[in-house]
């Protein structure tokens, strides 16, 4: 994780937003204030959606964390956005913002380099809204590759619960896409509380309490310390090619890996369950 990033760095990706002077938050701009609640609302861990293809094909789950930046003055925003899949290197980036007029706000994105500083800038501008916002760059101005050539146009869009990160490689003499779009579907993580159960013959084996967050699997174990002999986890679901998401389920054998049951609910769901004659699970929504 990116830490020691601060007010210099905002000032060096904002430029002359920078010098914008310091108001009370009282009577800060609309703008400045659904800045301020974004530094509270975005920052967490999030998990991407899988699709079809990327589950059969064993793909590790992408996260991201996103971190707020200290900042100086109402009406700048600074945050971090770490990614990592599996056990590779981590990717850090950074979002920068500074209240404008009309619901709009300018910035800047530049991926950073292990040390942590910029290594490229582009420009981002973002629409504002009451939970949220929605953000873009424009590849005539967003360019890389040696000569240039190559144009980036990144989408960036928040809800308040969920992340959309939407990446398109352009050539800039024709307009043309470069490659497939890229596009991630991040749901924030909740943990959840949860039991379980398993019958051996006339009587139950249970799991009273355990803590399960989506992306994370687990085994449940008796009061006596014993596994009941099934993995219990939740996955982002990508279904329809992206036009939904769902939270499942999954109860795994542990010994033959095969599926015992799923269950399906909304990412935001509360609780959610499976109940089969000889297999229960159980989970509620822990508090934030």
């Amino acid at each position: 994780m990116i830490r020691h990033l601060g007010p210099v760095v905002l000032v060096l990706l904002l430029g002359a937003c920078a010098s914008a002077p310091e108001r009370p938050a009282s009577t800060a701009t609309a703008e400045a204030r659904a800045l301020l609640e974004l530094g509270r609302t975005l920052p967490g861990e999030y998990l991407a959606s899988r699709n079809r293809r990327q589950r059969e094909a064993g793909e590790p789950p992408l996260w991201i964390t996103v971190e707020t930046l200290p900042s100086s003055q109402i009406g700048q925003a600074g945050f971090t956005l770490s990614q990592r899949q599996g056990d590779g290197p981590p990717r850090h980036f950074l979002v920068a913002m500074t209240a404008a007029s009309d619901g709009r706000a300018n910035g800047a994105f530049a991926p950073l380099d292990e040390s942590g500083q910029p290594r490229h800038r582009c420009d981002m501008r973002f629409s504002l809204g009451n939970n949220g916002f929605v953000g873009e760059t424009d590849p005539e101005t967003c360019r890389f590759g040696p000569d240039q050539a190559t144009g980036l146009l990144k989408e960036i869009a928040f809800n308040g619960s969920r992340l959309v990160i939407a990446d398109r490689l352009v050539d800039i003499e024709t307009g043309d896409a470069l490659a497939a779009d890229q596009i991630h579907r991040f749901v924030r993580t909740r943990s959840y509380s949860g039991w379980a159960g398993r019958r051996e013959g006339d009587s139950w084996r249970l799991a009273r309490e355990f803590s399960l967050e989506a992306g994370l699997p687990m085994v449940p174990l008796d009061a006596a310390g014993m596994a009941l002999g099934f993995q219990v986890d939740l996955e982002i679901v990508e279904l329809h090619d992206g036009d939904e998401v769902m939270l499942r389920l999954n109860v795994v054998d542990s010994e033959t890996g095969a599926v015992i049951g799923q269950a399906w609910a909304d990412p935001e769901a509360e609780s959610l369950g499976l109940a089969l004659p000889d297999t229960q699970v159980g989970l509620r929504l822990l508090p934030d």
